[in-house]
Order: structure tokens, then sequence, then C-alpha cells
């Protein structure tokens, strides 16, 4: 009676029911399940650099790094023995720069193809001369053009009172045009202004409001539906780190396309916005999956895309 009394005292009586070294070990692994190990919370840090890495590579091998130059003589017997096919056109008043490319990749260009345009462009280039550069011309379009031979030139258009010039920027050869009657049938070509001037600064800031209120509105509704709480911001220490590691990778990116000018190409900007995109859904989903916070990132990766390719088509 005794050890039967003792028994029961240990399961359901005074003495605790789990031993202090069990206590210890379902301690120790609810801890570990709430502070995820070290090795495990820096693999997205790994995983940022390695996305970065492929975004430079993409970027770098992309089609506007292709060489589009073969050897020619000159733009003038380029256009007098061959059709253009493809023409694109920028305003650019810069003459360290050119932002026109192969049509299809660069946003806000004009672009035309095998037309009255682009025959009205042979015209003008077959009616130019070699001549020496004068500092009284001043840029004001950059012009991208294949002819039909595959071959691709671009060359800077150079306004001087009534008078028009081109520059190939490949051979640095200066082209002048002084047949009057064909600068003036040109100069009457309807070139669009630029998007944005032509839209005007105050549309501008409203469609920006627009655009963040919309946004807004967006995780709002999402915080709502899923009842993800805003605070706390970060899950644990991990993902503090790991976002700010995010956060610091991508504003030297942001940095380096501004350097080298790559906001200008469609395809550029779509895979720094995938890249991003993708590694802040998957932090979020492996932080803070219990709350559905990746359904916040996940509601920013679709805004965004709207927005990009809205904009694109718009410009």
């Amino acid at each position: 009676m005794t050890s039967f009394k003792k028994k029961l005292d240990e399961e359901i009586g005074e003495a605790p029911r789990f031993t202090k070294a069990l206590q210890e070990r379902i301690v120790h692994r609810a801890e570990q399940q709430q502070h995820p190990k070290q090795n495990s919370s820096w693999q997205y840090p790994t995983i940022i650099v390695g996305a970065i890495v492929t975004l430079l590579f993409l970027i770098a091998v992309g089609p506007w790094q292709r060489t589009e130059y073969v050897q020619h003589a000159s733009i003038v017997e380029l256009a007098q023995n061959e059709e253009i096919q493809q023409l694109s056109i920028v305003q650019n008043w810069d003459e360290d720069s050119f932002n026109a490319g192969r049509t299809g990749w660069i946003i806000g260009q004009q672009e035309y193809l095998k037309g009255a345009d682009t025959k009205l462009l042979e015209s003008i280039l077959q009616k130019a001369v070699v001549a020496q550069k004068s500092d009284d011309y001043y840029v004001v379009r950059d012009f991208w053009i294949e002819f039909s031979n595959g071959q691709a030139v671009k060359l800077k258009m150079l306004k001087n009172n009534e008078q028009i010039a081109f520059l190939d920027v490949k051979t640095n050869q200066f082209y002048k045009v002084n047949d009057e009657e064909a600068v003036s049938v040109f100069t009457d070509f309807p070139f669009k202004e630029g998007v944005f001037k032509s839209t005007g600064l105050l549309i501008l800031m409203v469609l920006f409001v627009v655009i963040f209120f919309v946004g807004w509105v967006a995780e709002r509704v999402v915080r709502w539906k899923f009842n993800i709480p805003k605070e706390p911001k970060y899950v644990n220490i991990s993902h503090q780190r790991t976002v700010y590691i995010f956060k610091l990778v991508g504003f030297i990116m942001l940095s380096i396309f501004n350097i080298k000018n790559w906001f200008i190409y469609i395809a550029a900007d779509f895979t720094l916005i995938l890249v991003s995109m993708l590694l802040l859904l998957a932090i979020e989903y492996y932080f803070g999956r219990h709350e559905k916070r990746h359904y916040l990132a996940l509601t920013t990766t679709i805004f965004l895309f709207i927005v990009f390719i809205a904009f694109v088509i718009w410009v």
C-alpha cells in the first residue's frame, strides 16, 4: 500500500510531474524555436549578396551592353545604301551621355519602325557632309538607328540657329547638313515633348500622392483582413539585422544604378524590383510567417509591378 501511495504521489501528488532535467530540456527547446540558430538566421544576408551578384551579372550581359558597332565608312554611305529598319529618339541635352537604345528597352524614348519617319531621316543623312566640329552647336537629341544590314549607330543631333548637325558617337565624326530646305522639312518633324515636361510638375505630384495613398490603403486592408500586428516591427534581433542589411544593400544598388545611369533600361528596373521584392518576401515569410507578415510583402510586390507596368506604358 505504501509503495502504491508513493507512486501515486509521484504522478499526481506533491512530487513534481517533471524532473528538473526534463524541465530544462523543454525550456531549452522552446528557446531554440523562438530564437533560431545564428547560422540559420544569417542565411538570408547570404541570399541577398547572391541575388545582388546575379542582378549585376544580368545587367552586365543584358541587351543594352551588346556591341552594336562594326566598322563603317560614314553614316552618309549607310543612309545611301541601306534602309533604316528601326529608329529610337530621346531628348538629351547632355553631351557626355547617350540615352537612346534598342527599341523596347529604354524608358521614354520615341520608337519608329521602317516607314515615312525613317525615310525622312534617311533623306537628311544622305545630304550630310563631313565637317570640322564646331562649338557653336549644342546637343538636343540622341538617335539610335538600325539599318537593314544589321548595323546600328548612335548619333547625337546638334543645332545652331537654323542649322543641324550629327555626331557619330562611336567614331566622333561630325556631319553638317547644309541643305536649308531639307533642314526645314526635318525641323518640322513632329518630335514629341518629353512626357514629364508635357504633363507638368503639378500633375506628376498628384500622381505620386495618389499612388502613395493607394499603397497605404492596401497595406491597411491587408493588416485588418489577416490581423497582422504593426508592432513589434521585428520578430527578433536576427530579423532586424537581416532587414538592415537588406536596406543597406538596396541603397548601394540604387547608388550604382544612379551612377551608371541604368534606370533608363526597362529590363534593369524590372530585374531590380523583382530581386528586391522576392528577397523581401522571403525574409518576411521566414521570420514572420506565423503572423502572416509575408502577406504585406506580397501586396507590396504586386502593387509595385502594377505601378511599374503602368508607368512604362504611359511613358
